[in-house]
């Protein structure tokens, strides 16, 4: 396997040019770049197909299977949500249960009133995310098909491809994500232009999901450890503040309260009845109403609190989800949290920990897996998050009422092209052969597991190895997809509760971090070359005679 050396050139002063991590060794790098300028943009990529033929040949199979989900499932999948997030792109108010990055989104393509553009684009979404892991691993110096094993889970898992052609704000946040990832570790120690973008990219990601609220912090930290440069951490840190400000006082401006959103409390209260004891918490008399007196093994799975109608905040709120995101219920169920984790840190930690330790089984498995039912849906393994294909073409299943109910809604889908909502239709033979190749082709848990270990391990080596250089520094180029990767894995855990959908937000930062394990000095390939050599030679003059 051939190695790049980035940290044999180091920089050392910080007020100098930023380097370009290793040298242009790698065939994406410098394909075509012998060719004149004259020929143009057409030329140059016509050089890199050429040299990356393999990944060319695969990254078009990736294309055809994005049509073939267009072809099958037009215009658009819903859940639940995407009528939330159309409705708020229409209105332009801001949402009390999730922060609107998407319905901004959504709210560019407006003037296009075409589903099929949402959808469009987000597939390109996921094509770019696999290649731009592609073109940092070739980059940093791994042959085509070892940068191309950790691109394959982002361009043809089944539920990467089907999140892409849902209206849901989950492909923006991942392929945002990916960009961070992708500028930060395509440089040792990036352009100032560049740490800007990082930085920008990192906070519209936490409009767009409540999970992506850590990032910021998580980028910046690595960024320091990794030894950046000052400027550089201080651009990221400043332009990826502003977005999040921005979306504050928007926020206020509606809600009179400067935040994202006012469901964190709700989303908590939910976590925690998976292990909440009354008898052991001695709540007072007002948080006692949101006791649930079932066993605990009589309990529905922890996001079944948020939306069903058989649970004690439901008594105290009526049917009308909205009564349960309201600053006064927010403050009530926040407090209830609090007190279940105070006074139960064990049984927190063991709940956190079995639904993490879930991502890595080898099947899914789904709570109540039905179609009209709300867990199996957020579990991300519900009939809404698959390629159905009844006996005949037919659309998927038409929304609840509580959706046509409102004529905002109406409003929005007219602006959307004029469909009416969850008008899906399924269309043979393409619906058939994606409901086959559901069954195969996603990445199982134990993969998962084995992508985040290698990149543990990389990040090991990067922490014991003796020199420092500017731009790798303390974890080396793995540590920070990894550490992204293991937040994105375990936050939603810690915070509302386990979904198989949640867990796709932390695959390409994983199978990035496993990739980087690979490259570089003091790498994991030249560990185990080390380990080999040093069990082959001897080890005393007796048994070298």
């Amino acid at each position: 396997m051939p190695l790049n050396d980035p940290l044999a050139q180091p920089e050392t002063d910080d007020s100098g040019p930023a380097t370009e991590g290793p040298p242009p060794a790698s065939t994406w790098q410098d394909a075509g770049s012998g060719r004149p300028r004259l020929l143009g943009l057409w030329s140059r990529l016509s050089g890199v197909v050429r040299a990356n033929r393999t990944f060319s040949i695969i990254l078009l199979a990736a294309v055809l299977l994005r049509l073939v989900v267009m072809l099958g499932y037009p215009p658009a999948m819903f859940f639940n949500d995407s009528y939330n997030y159309m409705t708020d792109a229409f209105t332009k108010t801001p949402d009390v249960v999730r922060s609107d990055g998407y319905p901004l989104f959504l709210y560019v393509l407006l003037p296009f009133h075409s589903l099929n553009v949402v959808t469009g684009l987000q597939a390109l979404m996921g094509l770019a995310m696999g290649t731009g892991i592609y073109a940092v691993l070739r980059h940093r110096g791994l042959p085509w098909w070892g940068a191309t094993i950790p691109a394959l889970p982002v361009l043809f898992d089944v539920f990467e491809v089907q999140l892409e052609h849902m209206i849901a704000a989950d492909v923006l946040f991942y392929a945002l994500v990916t960009l961070v990832l992708v500028l930060l570790c395509w440089w040792d120690r990036p352009p100032l232009w560049i740490a800007v973008l990082a930085g920008l990219a990192t906070g519209y990601a936490t409009t767009v999901r409540t999970v992506g609220e850590p990032l910021l912090v998580i980028v910046v930290i690595a960024m320091l450890l990794r030894r950046m440069g000052w400027r550089r951490v201080a651009a990221t840190a400043v332009a990826g503040v502003l977005p999040i400000l921005g979306y504050m006082v928007w926020f206020h401006s509606s809600t009179g309260k400067y935040a994202l959103d006012e469901s964190t409390g709700t989303f908590l209260y939910s976590r925690v009845q998976s292990f909440a004891d009354c008898n052991r918490m001695d709540p007072s008399a007002k948080l006692r109403v949101l006791c649930d007196p079932r066993a605990l093994k009589d309990r529905p799975s922890s996001q079944e609190y948020l939306w069903s109608d058989d649970t004690p905040l439901a008594t105290l709120t009526g049917p009308n989800n909205a009564n349960r995101f309201t600053p006064q219920i927010e403050s009530l169920t926040m407090k209830f949290a609090e007190r279940a984790i105070e006074k139960q840190p064990l049984d927190y930690v063991k709940v956190v920990a079995s639904d993490t330790l879930r991502t890595f089984r080898w099947t899914r498995e789904g709570t109540n897996d039905i179609g009209g039912s709300s867990a199996g849906n957020l579990e991300g393994s519900g009939s809404k998050f698959r390629f159905e294909s009844p006996p005949v073409e037919a659309e998927i299943e038409a929304a609840p009422g509580w959706v046509t109910a409102d004529p905002a809604n109406a409003y929005a889908a007219r602006d959307f092209g004029g469909a009416t909502y969850g008008e899906t239709s399924v269309v043979r033979p393409w619906s058939t052969f994606l409901s086959e190749y559901q069954k195969v082709f996603y990445l199982r848990g134990p993969f998962v597991f084995l992508f985040a270990g290698v990149g543990a391990v990389g990040v090991w080596l990067g922490i014991r190895r003796r020199t420092r250089v500017p731009g790798t520094g303390w974890g080396g180029l793995p540590l920070l997809p990894w550490l992204v990767g293991v937040a994105l894995i375990v936050l939603p855990p810690m915070t509302a509760g386990f979904s198989y959908r949640y867990v796709l937000a932390a695959i390409p930062a994983v199978c990035l971090a496993a990739g980087l394990a690979f490259s570089g000095r003091g790498s994991l390939i030249t560990w185990l070359r080390g380990l080999k050599r040093a069990r082959s030679e001897p080890t005393s003059p007796e048994a070298a005679g």
